[in-house]
């Protein structure tokens, strides 16, 4: 069988289309759950290599943390511009530590959420500079921990919550 320049225009069209749905498409969403998704870049202009090159230095900065990975729980590579947003399985009254490492630019903000009511939200700055920011926390049903990047902030985020 022949193809035309034409069909093989068609063809190549709806092909990148095909490939574009499925890297844009979203899983989890309401109820809590945990909600990762895959997007094109992570800002405008950024590409694939550069994203690599991101998520490679946040994870080298966070494995060079010492906390190992025998006593993980739970760990990821997001992009800024989508954050984390998790429910992590924790055992009520063993502590955790969560430690996360923005490499890109500008500022992210690690949001935790305690499963107790009445208990404070806390909220810490996360500078898109490689550096490693922790927070210990007590498991319980309904813990949240959500990493948002502030306005205009781009790069690769890297998460691990490590048992204590």
């Amino acid at each position: 069988m022949r193809f035309g320049v034409g069909r093989a225009g068609v063809l190549a069209a709806v092909l990148v289309s095909v490939c574009l749905t499925g890297c844009t498409a979203g899983t989890g969403g309401s109820g809590g759950q945990p909600h990762h998704r895959v997007t094109a870049s992570a800002s405008p202009g950024a590409t694939p290599a550069a994203e690599r090159k991101l998520a490679a230095q946040a994870r080298a900065a966070l494995d060079a943390s010492g906390a190992g990975h025998a006593s993980m729980v739970e760990s990821g590579v997001e992009r800024v511009s989508e954050g984390v947003h998790t429910e992590p399985g924790t055992q009520s009254g063993r502590v955790y530590r969560l430690t996360v490492v923005c490499a890109g630019q500008g500022t992210a903000k690690v949001t935790l959420t305690s499963g107790t009511p009445g208990a404070p939200v806390r909220a810490r700055a996360v500078p898109c500079d490689r550096s490693e920011v922790f927070e210990r926390f007590t498991g319980a049903r309904g813990v949240r921990i959500d990493v948002d990047g502030d306005t205009g902030a781009t790069g690769m985020i890297a998460w691990r919550i490590n048992k204590v």
